[in-house]
């Protein structure tokens, strides 16, 4: 009873987002679908399955209580949605370049298959996926998503993860360390280092981490170590079940992890170099389980006696060769990275998995060892927590944000993914996820975490602003944090255009020093002739010391004495940059959100350019028509006197000439 007058509360800014456009009490029940599915949510989500049952059984419309009812089970998800607040906003966007990218990466048909393990060496090597899930639950999938893989040296962090659950991190790390080897991961060295007890110093030799062999079979063997085998890989198989978002009783994609005895006895057939690992861990007495030796020689032969094998050493094995053996498919190990990701609460549940601590302490190993002894080189470039396996899976933690994993068997010589690796390194140089990233400013490299509209917006705006008020300190910081300050807006205009147009010379002067150089707008002008139209002879010198042949804008104004509505001033100069991006881009929800936000459907800019007018010079019909509905007004006019129906016949937009001309 006290939830939906919550939601009421809270989506009453939002919700006519869907409303049908005749009636703002009436939604389409096709909209709130489209409208969270196109968000990257999947409907056989646990958090949304009620939800997606009653739109199912619901009219084609509903009435504003109805829907408020309707999404009482999922209120703050579906609001987050529809105000563009999920971990990727723009996900359509966002989407179409990982599928360009994956089309690339696919061409790359170089690497090996692992052969040391017979069924590995059998796997398609064609095969490709890749699978991303955010921490709000979107999921995105390509290729070979659902195909289970071996996870391999996938399961070390997670392992590392249960044991720190259950012991600790000073008792963990008094078996295992935390360094980065810079060895092989099958390497037989070990760390020797110094420990204090009291003001007794003794030396001890542990594995340098819990990323390489020696140390991941260590963490095996600390995994409920007093327990028997079979329940020991039970608690792991349950704990990988929560990791991924796994419920007996849920309706998500999620299977229970899968054994794959075939492999597991191959590993033991052939992991000779991983038996002697074992022996080496049990030689310097770090190793727990159990030492009961025989105390009695029941071997009755005269040249014969009760050869011993020490049970720490075999369980501790066994259980590390069958973590290794489960499998997995590229969406469920994205979904356990999202978990890490998400401070230990698993996207898709909702239910905490790990502590925060317990995250916080794996993801510094993971980034400075997860990548084998090419961890160093990977972090430079990729600047991500991440892991590989000879299973052909590759998985990274981009914190608060999202969980990727991607499938392709074909190895480089350190034992990783050649086609995960690419594609790691083409979503960071395309994305600004880099842990580092804090320190750039590239224009050329996408946010993900705000809409498309708002991340160009903010690579230019504060700029333009800033040289059309002369403000030149704020340029001046702007140029020392290396922002680009040739970078224009939706038309092309720049900070030096501005600058010419309002006579600010310092700015221009400065701006010039700087290495801006002057390029033509969405008309094809220069600044010159913004500040030749408003005699600002100054800057007209100064430009000319360019030597540069500045054309003529060509602008179309059919009635310049006609009839002017007046453009709305708002005082965030970025909201309505975005404004005015998002209808260039023809993204109907980005508006649709802004407008809820409070932005004035015909709020101008610096130029007096409305939505209106970008959506009319690409040609957006359905922009047009949404802002028309809006109550946009037709005949707005911007700095050079156009209005949108002069745009879309400059730009030659027939179907939206003829739509504006018929409301005249």
């Amino acid at each position: 009873m006290i939830i939906i007058p919550n939601i009421r509360q809270s989506v009453k800014k939002t919700y006519f987002i869907l409303c049908v456009k005749k009636n703002p009490n009436l939604i389409k029940t096709k909209n709130i679908k489209n409208a969270l599915l196109k968000s990257g949510l999947k409907s056989n989500d646990n958090r949304l399955y009620t939800l997606f049952q009653k739109l199912d059984t619901c009219a084609n419309e509903i009435y504003y209580d109805d829907f408020i009812k309707i999404i009482s089970s999922a209120g703050l998800l579906v609001e987050k949605t529809l105000r563009g607040e999920l971990a990727l906003p723009d996900f359509s966007d966002f989407s179409k370049n990982i599928d360009e990218m994956f089309k690339e990466v696919a061409k790359n048909k170089s690497g090996e298959l692992a052969s040391y393990i017979p069924p590995l060496a059998k796997v398609d090597p064609d095969q490709f996926g890749i699978s991303i899930v955010t921490v709000d639950g979107q999921v995105y999938q390509k290729g070979d998503f659902d195909v289970d893989f071996s996870l391999q040296s996938l399961c070390k962090p997670f392992n590392y993860c249960f044991v720190l659950e259950k012991l600790g991190l000073e008792l963990v790390h008094k078996h295992v360390g935390q360094e980065p080897s810079g060895r092989q991961f099958n390497d037989l060295t070990l760390l020797t280092r110094s420990l204090k007890s009291n003001s007794e110093k003794k030396l001890t030799s542990i594995p340098y981490n819990p990323m390489i062999n020696a140390g991941a079979i260590m963490t095996a063997g600390l995994i409920n170590s007093n327990d028997n085998y079979e329940n020991r890989l039970s608690f792991v198989k349950e704990q990988y079940g929560k990791l991924i978002g796994w419920s007996a009783k849920g309706k998500f994609d999620s299977k229970f992890p899968r054994f794959n005895k075939d492999v597991a006895r191959e590993e033991n057939f052939t992991g000779h170099n991983n038996l002697a690992i074992g022996y080496l861990l049990m030689a310097t007495g770090n190793l727990p389980g159990k030492k009961t030796k025989l105390k009695k020689d029941i071997d009755n032969k005269k040249d014969g006696f009760d050869f011993y094998i020490e049970p720490a050493v075999t369980e501790a094995l066994k259980l590390y060769f069958s973590i290794c053996s489960l499998e997995m498919t590229s969406t469920e190990i994205a979904t356990a990275a999202a978990t890490l990701a998400n401070n230990g609460v698993c996207p898709i549940t909702q239910s905490r998995i790990l502590n925060q601590k317990t995250v916080r302490d794996c993801l510094p190993v993971l980034q400075s060892s997860g990548m084998y002894d090419a961890s160093g080189a990977f972090f430079q470039e990729v600047g991500l927590p991440a892991k590989s396996g000879v299973g052909g899976g590759v998985f990274l933690v981009i914190p608060q944000l999202m969980g990727i994993c991607i499938f392709s068997p074909r190895l480089d010589e350190q034992g990783n993914s050649v086609r995960g690796i690419e594609m790691a390194k083409r979503i960071t140089s395309k994305y600004l996820v880099h842990m580092f990233d804090g320190a750039m400013t590239n224009a050329d490299r996408i946010d993900p975490r705000i809409p498309i509209s708002r991340w160009r917006a903010n690579s230019c705006g504060e700029a333009i602003w800033a040289a059309s008020n002369g403000d030149i300190r704020t340029l001046e910081r702007l140029a020392s944090e290396q922002k680009d300050l040739s970078v224009g807006n939706s038309d092309m205009r720049t900070p030096l255009h501005l600058a010419a147009a309002e006579g600010q010379l310092e700015v221009v002067q400065f701006l010039i020093k700087q290495g801006v150089k002057p390029v033509p707008d969405r008309w094809g002008g220069y600044g010159y002739f913004d500040a030749k139209n408003n005699n600002h002879d100054k800057i007209l010198k100064e430009l000319d010391k360019l030597n540069i042949k500045f054309l003529q804008p060509i602008h179309l104004v059919e009635d310049p004495n006609g009839k002017t509505d007046e453009v709305a001033n708002y005082d965030d100069e970025l909201m309505v940059s975005e404004l005015l991006f998002a209808a260039a881009r023809n993204d109907i929800t980005g508006i649709r959100q802004l407008i809820a936000k409070g932005v004035p459907v015909h709020a101008g800019n610096f130029d007096s350019r409305t939505a209106l007018h970008l959506a009319a010079a690409e040609g957006n019909l359905e922009t047009v028509k949404l802002l028309i509905n809006y109550k946009h007004p037709i005949n707005v006019r911007d700095r050079w006197k156009s209005t949108p129906l002069d745009e879309a016949k400059r730009e030659n937009r027939i179907s939206v000439y003829n739509f504006l001309k018929k409301l005249l």
